[in-house]
């Protein structure tokens, strides 16, 4: 288990387990995903009383971010665990954010134009970063790129204004995403032949690649399906499972508990290989954007419990005329199917997250479908491109409750939602503003759920961080209206308009909560301190 989740799980204070009673199971080992029924669509919620059992689920409308920075190139964003520093991917480098004052995150340091030693090659297509135990792991590239350094490298960032360099692995592959745990990193090794599961040990001097896994490991048959149905986009690891996203081929859970040994647990998919091995020509282009399937990212709870699976489609429109899909077209935005893993041998379908609305569902058009998350603290946190910002209430993972949505269709458009601690900040990166094209990426930070106040302890002063009360963080309207005029249909709480809010952010009511740095929000939060140590 990563650290921070650990921290995360256990400073969760009141939250309720994210998988309580659940259905019984059907024996069905590798369920698919019904589009029939267990669907959640988003809705506003009303506000109930706080107990010391359960998070305080307040309304979705008037939800907004307390601060930005704007940060070039932004993509993928992680947190240290004591919530204080964002660490962002910027394409040619990475930066540190310093989060010490929502309202005003600032740029501590940036590392561009990274060229590992013995090398003249440059990092470049930097499209992920995971933080671990003090450390920064940096991929590249995430496409191929013939001139660019291919590798990954690894920093000491215990002090994140000052970041060292402590080693490099270079490979004969790009990396899309990785992940870090312990001594080992895990890449997708996306080397146009088996695509596998790569582990390298980065603790040694010289790091070294321990272990290869791929879908030919587990059955040959998958050597006859096209290769662009078959890319092992992401890769999430904790508590000894690895959670391979393997577009349409599904995710895919192994036992890493031994690194060097990677070893099949379970599979969730909707296709067979042979179904898939049939296809040809457009065929295969368009099962590779449009639903069922397209796998994009999968995580898990801190217990590893509740599994999380985002897809990425949209209409692909190859040989169609019509900007809509059809009835025969599935094409469109996918969302998060939520899995019930009380059994890690037998995934269980529990429910799934809808995406946002569109105007236009085409692959070039306007983007809403599902892309990184996080589930922390009993909740969801997710991004969906100019869809918004979205979290969702799982103490009932058969029936997500959505508690907190942000969109501004014509001025963002997120890659990642991260908490950066629980009861105070979430940080959601968007790569882009649609309406001003050379505007730079930007970092948002947007208040946390209310936690619910745990009992007072008499014996502590009222200024220790034990005497706090419950603050709702929330601000103003959001906006619905595409740059070209269109009306996406949504506004920020859920409801239909064609208003476009304010410049900005950090207006409205949310910008009471100007000026406040992370432990004057401990003060006011719910979470206590004391359970979240400084590193």
């Amino acid at each position: 288990m990563h650290r921070r989740q650990f921290l995360r799980a256990t400073a969760s204070l009141g939250v309720p387990a994210a998988v309580g009673a659940l259905s019984s199971r059907d024996g069905t080992a590798h369920p698919t995903k019904s589009t029939e029924s267990n669907t959640t669509t988003a809705t506003g919620t009303s506000t109930p009383t706080p107990t010391p059992t359960a998070a305080a689920a307040t309304p979705t409308s008037g939800y907004e971010p307390v601060g930005s920075v704007a940060v070039e190139g932004a993509t993928e964003a992680v947190t240290s665990p004591d919530g204080e520093t964002a660490f962002v991917a910027t394409f040619d480098g990475f930066a540190a954010v310093d989060l010490s004052d929502p309202a005003e995150p600032t740029i501590l340091v940036e590392k561009r134009d990274i060229s590992p030693p013995g090398t003249t090659q440059v990092m470049q297509g930097i499209q992920d970063v995971k933080y671990d135990d003090g450390r920064l792991l940096v991929a590249a590239p995430a496409n191929y790129d013939p001139d660019g350094f291919h590798g990954i490298a690894l920093y000491d960032v215990s002090d994140p204004a000052n970041p060292d360099l402590l080693r490099a692995f270079q490979t004969a592959y790009p990396i899309h995403n990785c992940d870090l745990d312990g001594g080992y990193a895990y890449l997708t090794g996306n080397n146009r032949d088996d695509n596998p599961l790569v582990v390298v040990d980065v603790d040694r001097d010289e790091p070294a690649e321990v272990a290869r896994w791929s879908l030919f490991d587990h059955d040959p048959v998958w050597e006859s399906v096209p290769l662009r149905l078959r890319t092992l986009h992401d890769v999430f690891v904790s508590d000894g499972r690895a959670y391979l996203a393997y577009w349409d081929a599904g995710t895919w859970i192994l036992d890493v508990s031994d690194p060097a040994n990677p070893t099949y647990v379970a599979d969730v998919r909707e296709r067979s290989p042979e179904e898939l091995a049939d296809l040809r020509g457009l065929a295969v282009a368009r099962e590779g954007k449009e639903p069922p399937g397209n796998d994009h990212y999968a995580a898990t709870d801190p217990d590893g419990s509740l599994l999380a699976v985002g897809k990425e489609t949209w209409n692909s429109n190859f040989g169609k005329d019509e900007t809509t899909p059809g009835p025969d077209d599935p094409g469109g935005p996918s969302g998060i199917d939520l899995y019930d893993l009380s059994d890690p041998e037998r995934p269980e379908h529990l429910s799934t997250i809808d995406p946002p609305t569109t105007a236009d569902p085409n692959i070039n058009g306007v983007w809403t479908t599902a892309h990184n998350f996080e589930i922390a603290a009993g909740h969801l946190y997710s991004s969906w491109y100019r869809g918004g910002v979205m979290v969702h209430d799982l103490s009932d993972p058969t029936d997500p409750e959505r508690v907190r949505y942000f969109r501004r269709s014509s001025e963002t458009s997120f890659w990642t939602a991260q908490l950066a601690a629980p009861g105070e900040a979430v940080i959601a990166s968007s790569r882009a503003n649609p309406s001003a094209p050379e505007a730079p990426a930007r970092l948002y930070v947007f208040p946390d759920v209310t936690r619910a106040t745990p009992t007072p302890d008499p014996t502590r002063s009222p200024t220790d961080s034990g005497g706090r009360t419950p603050t709702d963080a929330s601000g103003g309207g959001t906006g619905g209206t595409d740059p070209d005029g269109t009306d996406d249909g949504t506004t920020g709480d859920g409801t239909t308009g064609d208003g476009t809010a304010a410049d900005g952010p950090g207006f409205g009511p949310a910008a009471a909560l100007t000026g406040l740095g992370i432990g004057a929000w401990r003060l006011l939060g719910s979470v206590d301190a004391a359970v979240e140590p400084e590193d």
